[in-house]
């Protein structure tokens, strides 16, 4: 078993959580960073689930919708490399400075403006769950960081990090190797907890393999930054036994097989199967031809071991929800069932583990097969 190592006090850093962001994915700050994941570790392994937003938030969630349909313009402009690019004005946001405002309000090029942007500002979410660090939060990092959206991302973290360590360690408690995979993983933090949190409790290195893919060479580089700050994991990664790599799902470079795979946030981006999508309830046209849901999952399903694992996420239509289409982002809708009729066509099942927030449904599926 890997002692814990002794941590910066994080409780007198007064970190906020972009300033925990920064110093988790910059260079640097080794002690402080393994004093957030330490943190983050205890809230996720030691503690129950965040409870998502109750009715009274939710409510609040549909006036806020209704307060940035009235007060949030598009605008068309061209970007430094010439093609259109699609910004949001909103005084409010503008006048909040927070971050994460600004990747709404400048999302991206206008042909991929459906994506929300990932990196820091989106990292800072999972901040909120370590209570050194939420204690120092400010007004606009709880309307924002907390909001209801953003309280059930940090409860499919949760769950996300939890279902990788449990699956994980029932394979390795029998002696058996496990291959792990995190696909549109971002920076890797579930997968880095995950496996720093086996570690630690005594399962043999040399059984344990993990690949972590995004299709940004910029959160490749972050997380090849982030698995060397942790003592546990930094030996792992220069064993080789764990990879990170620039990967598209669409045109998938690793096709080792591999034992649990976390596909998280992706899925609600690609249409078929769904029960409404973002164009369907406003009225307007929707995308036709590819690339669909079934693509990704089948592409998945190529990197799955029969009788292997994958843990995704349903995702729901709620007021809380479209506050996010406001600003240009579209989505393809899916419950449980059609989530099921979608995994179905590459051989998933479901593996009887399921947890239901307000936004997201957690589920594990095994590949038949």
């Amino acid at each position: 078993m890997i002692p814990q190592q002794p941590t910066t006090d994080l409780a007198l850093q007064n970190l906020a959580p972009m300033g925990a962001i920064g110093a988790l994915f910059g260079p640097g700050h080794e002690e402080t960073s393994r004093a957030i994941a330490a943190s983050l570790a205890a809230k996720i392994f030691h503690a129950p689930p965040p409870n998502p937003s109750n009715l009274i938030r939710r409510g609040l969630a549909r006036l806020v919708w209704r307060l940035m349909q009235n007060t949030t313009r598009p605008e068309t402009r061209p970007g430094p490399d010439g093609h259109p690019v699609v910004v949001f004005r909103n005084r409010i946001l503008e006048r909040s400075g927070h971050p994460y405002a600004a990747t709404l309000l400048e999302p991206s090029r206008a042909d991929t403006q459906n994506f929300v942007e990932g990196g820091d500002p989106m990292n800072a979410l999972y901040m909120m769950l370590a209570p050194e660090i939420r204690r120092n939060a400010g007004t606009w990092d709880h309307i924002i960081l907390d909001s209801v959206q953003g309280r059930d991302v940090q409860w499919r973290f949760y769950w996300e990090t939890r279902c990788t360590r449990d699956i994980a360690a029932a394979k390795l408690s029998r002696g058996e190797p496990v291959r792990l995979k995190a696909v549109a993983a971002g920076a890797g933090l579930s997968m880095l907890l995950a496996l720093d949190q086996l570690l630690r409790e005594g399962y043999d290195p040399r059984l344990i393999t993990a690949t972590i893919s995004d299709r940004e060479e910029s959160n490749v580089a972050k997380s090849e930054r982030l698995f060397g700050k942790l003592p546990s994991t930094r030996a792992v990664l220069e064993s080789g036994r764990i990879k990170i790599i620039a990967e598209d799902l669409l045109a998938p470079k690793d096709d080792e097989p591999h034992d649990l795979i976390t596909v998280m946030g992706i899925l609600e981006y690609f249409p078929g199967h769904t029960f409404t999508t973002t164009e369907r309830h406003l009225g307007h046209p929707e995308p036709q031809g590819p690339p669909h849901a079934e693509d990704l999952v089948r592409n998945i399903a190529a990197m799955t071991v029969p009788g292997g694992s994958l843990v995704t996420n349903t995702y729901k239509l709620l007021g809380a929800v479209r506050i996010m289409e406001v600003f240009g982002k579209k989505f393809r809708y899916r419950g449980r069932s059609e989530m099921h009729r979608l995994l179905a066509t590459s051989g998933f099942v479901p593996a009887g583990r399921h947890y239901s927030g307000n936004v997201f449904d957690v589920e594990v599926f095994r590949k038949e097969g």
